[in-house]
């Protein structure tokens, strides 16, 4: 994934933390409100060293369900696929930036393995902090 759109350097921010960051300040534009107690993140890195593929889980007592699942691809990119009744036309912007400009973040992944962020219902302090980490790295976009 080489495409780059004019953002802000985020050398050093770990990929994880701004799709924990992309999550934590769409939890309530998605309806998760404290139904859900936990949203999980799941991504393949190919053998490029680049995330392929990328779920969102959400977490209702026993129960799992796919909020979105997105592939990109950088000669075409509709976004992340919601599902389930779940949707948010700026977290699924906000997944498309991150992934279709992957090489700004970090991920310490080596090639063909899987990355899993577990994401627990946040507090003001977290939505603030993922709010203002989301700010630096894309500006005006969220």
């Amino acid at each position: 994934m080489k495409l780059e759109i004019g953002l802000k350097a985020c050398s050093g921010v770990p990929l994880d933390q701004i799709l924990s960051s992309s999550v934590v300040i769409n939890w309530s534009s998605l309806g998760l409100a404290t139904t859900v107690g936990a949203v999980t993140i799941e991504y393949h890195v190919g053998s490029e060293g680049a995330v392929e593929s990328l779920k969102l889980w959400a977490c209702t007592g026993e129960y799992w369900s796919l909020i979105c699942d997105y592939v990109p691809n950088v000669g075409w990119s509709d976004g992340p696929s919601f599902s389930n009744g779940y949707h948010s036309r700026r977290l699924g912007r906000l997944l498309q930036s991150i992934l279709m400009n992957q090489n700004l973040f970090t991920h310490g992944r080596t090639p063909n393995t899987n990355g899993i962020v577990e994401i627990g219902i946040p507090t003001v302090e977290q939505t603030n902090r993922a709010t203002l980490q989301v700010s630096e790295a894309f500006g005006g976009l969220q």
